[in-house]
């Protein structure tokens, strides 16, 4: 029997993925990025906008005496809202901005593309070094696969039916007869996700699963025809992939975020109730 494997490893996820404009990596971001209301500004963009998730609110500082709040970010500009003093469209501003989980603020100019009643506006970058634009490009594909695991841990509502989601959308998007997930858990069994028949391989695709810089699994797609993927498909399983190390990592950070969390509304009225009256000694029963 014949069989089709790819000769060369997948990129790692940190790495754009190279000619998927209109696929999956603009899909995923698309799909996640923070909704903007059913009546948008007329404005014809060229890249995805990623939404600013978080506790600190982003603000960026236009022509040293005017501000406003980041709404969403891209690599070709951003929208922003809350502003200072009002903007006119095709005006030139000086802007300056720190990009979240980069130490180095980005210092550039823009155009404003559109403006509102809302004290809202569309700001165009018009120009950016190449080091600049990687910078940007980077944290849009990191914050869109980051978004996206967070969005599939949510909607699926468990550990297990998230990765039995991300197996059949795998196996939707590349239209591969089977798909499988797999993950090593030290001193425990590995984790397996799957979905699709038992059927003669004759092409496979597997991209590695990442939690930071350590491989700890790998996502697979198979069919019973040979050259059933093409370079659409071998695009978007790494970043599948890299959706699945997210989750990965958003799991494990779960009792650390718990940890942190408002205590239980028992545990405020009781410790309420321990302020009033010093004497009284409340104990929640399980």
């Amino acid at each position: 029997m014949a069989l089709e494997t790819l000769s060369e490893p997948l990129p790692h996820p940190s790495q754009p993925t190279p000619g998927l404009p209109g696929t999956l990596a603009r899909q995923i971001a698309r799909g996640v990025a923070t909704a903007e209301g059913s009546a948008r500004a007329p404005e014809r963009r060229r890249h995805v906008r990623i939404g600013i998730a978080g506790h600190r609110l982003t603000t960026v500082n236009i022509n040293d005496r005017n501000a406003a709040l980041v709404v969403n970010l891209g690599a070709g500009g951003m929208r922003v809202q809350a502003l200072g003093r009002p903007v006119e469209p095709g005006a030139t501003l000086r802007l300056e901005f720190p990009l979240p989980g980069s130490p180095e603020p980005v210092r550039t100019s823009g155009v404003v593309a559109w403006v509102n009643d809302s004290a809202e506006a569309g700001i165009r970058f018009a120009e950016l070094s190449p080091s600049l634009a990687h910078r940007l490009r980077q944290w849009v594909a990191e914050n869109g696969v980051l978004n996206a695991a967070r969005e599939f841990m949510s909607i699926a509502g468990g550990w297990q039916a998230a990765l039995d989601l991300m197996a059949e959308l795998a196996r939707m998007l590349t239209g591969a007869g089977g798909v499988a997930i797999t993950l090593a858990v030290p001193g425990k069994r590995p984790i397996h996700s799957s979905v699709g028949e038992d059927l003669p391989i004759r092409a496979t695709v597997a991209a590695p699963i990442y939690e930071s810089e350590r491989i700890i699994g790998h996502l697979e797609i198979s069919s019973a025809e040979l050259g059933a993927f093409d370079e659409q498909d071998l695009g978007a399983l790494p970043v599948l992939a890299a959706v699945v190390g997210r989750m990965v990592e958003l799991r494990a950070a779960e009792p650390r975020e718990a940890a942190h969390k408002a205590p239980p509304l028992s545990a405020r009225i009781v410790s309420r109730i321990e302020g009033i009256f010093p004497t009284i000694r409340v104990r929640i029963v399980p």
